[in-house]
């Protein structure tokens, strides 16, 4: 139960919307089997009153029965109103805790999980947290409750019926559950492990449509998606059998138990310990009880489903930050050299991408890193973003890059990367993220020195178009320099700019690469690339083949 205790400690400042609708639903309960009671106890009394033709006050009655059906019908609304706003407010608080979590894990940790897992991670299973509080948390506590008070209400008139009704309302809301728990705890785990891994493989077969297509696996892929289905139904429907039993269980039980009620209280008004009208309202006030714990067996056979999603929850959200943040960040350089002195770095499981590595680059120099594929160039603008760990020394002023905070050290970095990604947002959203307060100047100078100006000026929407998911609505190219456009607005002394021209036509490159000159005036310039043409805006170049 340990992962479901975190997800409750995130839920925790919520607390007064969590009690106020477990209260409420309490309140509900008590209220409509009171109505029951109360009119069953009225009908009886007018009756005999009728039949003995003796004076009877109705008035206070028939005040109570009105006052208890507006208080249920008022309480109900209620109840739904807070216990869906408590849910909701939860899960704000789950997916910004989780999204706040995640955030240090990119990219070294993140390159593990497929988007569609992290997709699925952060929504879907993050989602199903809303049965823990409205289907799990208040069903117990309102179904406890509620057995407790409708035993001690019973027993003020017949012992003997409250101890029938305790027993039938045990069986009910208790031990037919845990038997109904007990058949879907496997069930459970596996309809959200596999709930998790279908949509995980549907959002990577939609994003990668294109290349599944070319390499002629489209159908492997729609098998594995199509047998995953598969057993996702047939888990879901042994739970459905067991919901079944249950139901029928606590149908019986209830049937059971209120007939229970009766014989006990018969006898009791047999020996004139209850009267008649008290007899029915008993009678229907048991029925009425079982509502209270209607709820304990779908929560109990939820619970191995939300135990897994919570699992799945806290197994990546428990997971060390590859990198560790100083205890004091040091002060902010007053230049900006950088020196890397026998860097070396090995992905997980790989060979190492860097061994040994050199690397200086004085306050307003420009580098290019030039070579082969796999040999480490992206990784150098990596390590130096302080997304991974490293090996030897890196210092920028002076000061080793693990004496910053990381969110100082990528302050004075602008970085347009190889797969920086574009949000499904307008191309005015999108440049602006590195500078939010960016004036209209600003951007219009960053769409010209990046080429961009002209193309944007022919869309009918202009800035406000949208690039659609991952920039599926603009080309390669286009993407590529609206990337470098948000690296270029943010104005950072030092800039990282990882194949910028890559996609573009000679005519275009050229354009862009004699604007970037301009541009980057005073600025220390880490460039790879594997263009000829963007090597006019370095000054020395680096071979790592």
């Amino acid at each position: 139960m340990g992962e479901l205790a975190i997800i409750l400690k995130v839920s925790r400042r919520q607390w007064r919307w969590v009690a106020g609708g477990i209260l409420l639903g309490i309140a509900v309960f008590a209220a409509n089997a009171l109505l029951m009671a109360v009119s069953g106890w009225f009908i009886a009394s007018m009756a005999l009153a009728g039949v003995a033709k003796t004076s009877f006050n109705y008035f206070i009655p028939s005040a109570a029965i009105r006052g208890l059906a507006i208080a249920r019908t008022v309480g109900r609304y209620g109840e739904r109103l807070v216990t869906h706003s408590a849910a909701l407010r939860v899960l704000s608080d789950l997916r910004v805790w989780l999204f706040l979590r995640l955030e240090p894990l990119s990219p070294a940790i993140l390159d593990r999980y497929s988007s569609g897992e992290l997709s699925g991670r952060l929504r879907g299973d993050v989602d199903a947290m809303e049965n823990l509080y409205l289907r799990i948390i208040a069903p117990l506590f309102t179904g406890g409750l509620s057995i407790l008070l409708s035993t001690a209400f019973v027993a003020i008139w017949c012992r003997s019926a409250a101890v029938a009704l305790l027993f039938s309302l045990l069986l009910t809301g208790i031990f037919l559950p845990l038997m109904a728990k007990r058949i879907a705890d496997e069930p459970g785990r596996r309809s959200a492990e596999l709930t998790g891994e279908l949509r995980s493989m549907v959002a990577d077969g939609l994003q990668g449509g294109a290349e599944l297509i070319l390499l002629g696996a489209e159908e492997r892929h729609a098998g594995q998606v199509s047998r995953a289905s598969y057993e996702l139904v047939s888990a879901q429907e042994e739970l459905a059998r067991g919901a079944a039993f249950t139901l029928a269980g606590g149908l019986f039980s209830a049937g059971t138990g209120v007939l229970a009620v009766l014989l006990c209280t018969a006898v009791a008004f047999s020996v004139q310990q209850i009267d008649g009208p008290q007899l029915v309202m008993l009678l229907l006030f048991s029925a009425a009880a079982f509502e209270g714990a209607a709820g304990l067996p779908t929560a109990l056979q939820l619970l191995p489903t939300v135990k897994e999603s919570a699992r799945r929850i806290a197994e990546i959200s428990s997971t060390p930050p590859p990198i560790l943040e100083p205890a004091v960040s040091a002060p902010l350089p007053a230049g900006f050299d950088l020196v890397m002195r026998n860097v070396s770095f090995s992905y997980e499981g790989s060979k190492p991408a860097l061994r040994e590595f050199n690397l200086e680059i004085p306050s307003g120099g420009r580098v290019a890193l030039v070579g082969p594929s796999g040999v480490g160039k992206s990784t150098v603008a990596d390590l130096l973003l302080r997304f991974r760990e490293y090996g030897g020394s890196i210092t920028l002023g002076g000061h080793e890059l693990r004496d910053y905070a990381g969110d100082d050290l990528r302050m004075l970095i602008a970085a347009a990367r190889q797969n920086s990604h574009l949000f499904n947002a307008t191309i005015r959203e999108n440049i602006v993220l590195s500078r939010p307060d960016a004036g209209e100047d600003d951007i219009r100078e960053v769409l010209h020195v990046a080429a961009l100006d002209e193309w944007v000026a022919s869309l009918p929407q202009g800035l406000e178009t949208r690039v659609g998911e991952g920039g599926s609505s603009v080309s390669g190219g286009e993407a590529r320099r609206i990337s470098l456009a948000r690296a270029l607005l943010k104005d950072a002394p030092i800039l990282v700019l990882d194949e910028p021209t890559e996609g573009l036509d000679c005519a275009t490159e050229q354009l862009v690469v004699n604007r970037l000159q301009q541009r980057i005036k005073g600025k220390s310039l880490l460039l790879i690339t594997h263009r000829p043409a963007c090597l006019e805006l370095v000054d020395s170049v680096i071979n790592m083949g």
